[in-house]
């Protein structure tokens, strides 16, 4: 687990050169970052903490790690309007509008999730909650080599913690950076895993 309290400086030469963890093997996923998830968008669903200064750092990280040749994967809600998930949720990242918009600069994948009107889904591996279909992400990163994930995001206690168990259940390493993942319920993501798994596995 990396630790908060970092810059996105530490972080990278953590992964580099304690970690040793290689582009060869190596990818960033980005879970779900879309302005619809952030302070800029107080109407649709914004996590406590996603000020312009985290989504600042953010693009710092992926800016380094692209310079070091990390391929980075983004997931995304691509929401129709009157999604089956505004049920639950306030609508949110609908197709077209500046909520739907990744904030992240730079990225190599996008995989797009929650696209039909009646189906949802909160991990990135799949296109429906049941985790009956998959979406492109595992073949995608199979094609690539790759074999541990550096996982960042929101929501940490819905579709992050969602990716991160569904990439074990895939077979790779994960290695989440808490301080750039941020939750509903405002708890690390350390303490989620912990919750969710009943011990520290990563």
């Amino acid at each position: 687990m990396l630790e908060n309290n970092k810059t996105p400086y530490d972080f990278t030469n953590y992964i580099v050169n304690a970690l040793k963890l290689s582009p060869s093997n190596t990818a960033i996923l980005c879970v779900d970052c879309q302005n619809g998830f952030t302070e800029r968008c107080p109407k649709e669903l914004p996590v406590s903490g996603t000020t312009e200064e985290w989504i600042d750092q953010v693009n710092e990280f992926l800016t380094l790690m692209k310079e070091r040749n990390f391929k980075i994967f983004a997931s995304m809600d691509d929401h129709p309007e009157n999604h089956i998930s505004f049920e639950k949720w306030p609508p949110h990242c609908i197709k077209g509008t500046f909520g739907n918009q990744l904030f992240i600069n730079t990225y190599d994948f996008v995989i797009k999730k929650g696209i039909e009107i009646d189906g949802d889904s909160y991990s990135a591996f799949y296109k429906d909650i049941e985790r009956k279909i998959e979406s492109e992400l595992d073949e995608l990163l199979r094609k690539h080599k790759i074999e541990n994930l550096v996982i960042l995001g929101l929501a940490g206690d819905v579709c992050v913690i969602a990716t991160i168990e569904d990439a074990l259940k895939h077979g790779f390493r994960v290695f989440p950076i808490s301080q750039y993942i941020k939750a509903v319920n405002k708890k690390d993501i350390k303490e989620i895993v912990e919750e969710k798994f009943g011990k520290i596995i990563i």
